[in-house]
């Protein structure tokens, strides 16, 4: 497994919200938010959303002007979820000529994508869901989910992609919901290259474990990226990585650690009410920290593994624990 830690734009917003319109924070020019990562230390890539806003729209533009702040194009998300249009669903609306757009939209993004050597493309179906019963046709929603991410995945297939699942938010039911149903619409697209992006806080929100969908992904060849931000399991208000679920975070790394991914490490966080510059260095250290924790662990993985074959918990308790602390 190779360490790449990349952060968004977003990371830096103002975090406005429907309580407070206007956002918790003063905006920063774009100029100011890369000179910020930048000045962060394990911070090398961004990852960028299309359509640009604030960055160059010239493939070339944008990788110089990247570099010269020392950062490089990581991953690029389609969205295709921050306006009005998109209300209905941009994979799923029956509105035909809404689901060209977002086809349209993905293909850019894979121009994009490619034209950077960004390392993969993030789809997120985040209005194709349903908030009450009767509202939406189920079959015909999953059909053209499926049919209009075939689409996408005939277009380019050395870009690979990533398909992004969460249980609700913004809708109140999303269609791909969780690690099951996000591995199904995967095996139906039938593209190599089409993979998932593991979202840690997506995934405790939907009470799963974080290790077994990392598992499943990662022995499916589905593991393209991943997401890290923290919640009580019950929303999903991106929190700072490993503050609140320690004992799932080290198993997380744990395994992954013994996966050869080498994707980027997103750092995917919001923090209205503190200072946005160190919420980024901490998050960096936290992941540094909770990496050679795991690495510990790594060190004594005969014994670990050994007491998981044999059922033994308290054993594994009382080990790791002395190991640790």
């Amino acid at each position: 497994m190779k360490l790449n830690i990349d952060a968004h734009l977003f990371c830096m917003g103002t975090f406005a919200e429907r309580y407070v319109p206007d956002g918790y924070l003063d905006v920063l020019p774009v100029e100011r938010q890369l000179e910020i990562l930048a000045g962060i230390d394990g911070i090398t890539g961004l990852n960028i959303f299309y359509p640009l806003a604030g960055l160059p729209t010239d493939p070339v533009k944008l990788t110089e002007k990247l570099s010269q702040y020392g950062l490089r194009v990581s991953n690029v998300a389609v969205d295709n979820f921050g306006v009005s249009r998109w209300k209905n669903g941009g994979f799923c609306d029956t509105d035909p000529a809404v689901r060209k757009e977002t086809i349209k939209y993905a293909k850019a993004s894979i121009d994009l994508a490619a034209a950077t050597n960004a390392d993969s493309l993030l789809l997120w179906p985040a209005h194709d869901g349903f908030d009450y019963p009767f509202q939406v046709n189920y079959a015909q929603a999953w059909y053209y989910m499926v049919d209009t991410m075939r689409e996408i995945a005939a277009y380019n297939s050395k870009v690979k992609v990533a398909i992004e699942a969460k249980i609700k938010d913004p809708r109140q039911k999303m269609l791909v919901s969780n690690t099951g149903k996000l591995m199904m619409l995967l095996n139906e697209i039938g593209a190599d290259h089409f993979g998932g992006a593991l979202d840690v806080g997506h995934l405790l929100q939907a009470q799963e474990n974080i290790s077994e969908a990392l598992t499943v992904m990662n022995a499916k060849g589905k593991l393209t990226q991943i997401h890290l931000n923290d919640n009580y399991r019950d929303a999903d208000p991106d929190m700072i990585f490993g503050t609140i679920n320690f004992w799932e975070v080290i198993e997380f790394f744990y395994y992954l650690l013994q996966t050869d991914y080498e994707g980027w490490l997103s750092i995917d966080i919001i923090g209205p009410r503190d200072d946005r510059v160190m919420s980024l260095k901490a998050a960096v250290q936290v992941i540094k920290k909770y990496m050679g924790l795991a690495e510990k662990l790594l060190s004594h993985k005969a014994e670990i593994d050994k007491n998981i074959e044999a059922n033994h918990f308290a054993d594994n308790l009382l080990l790791i624990t002395d190991i640790l602390f």
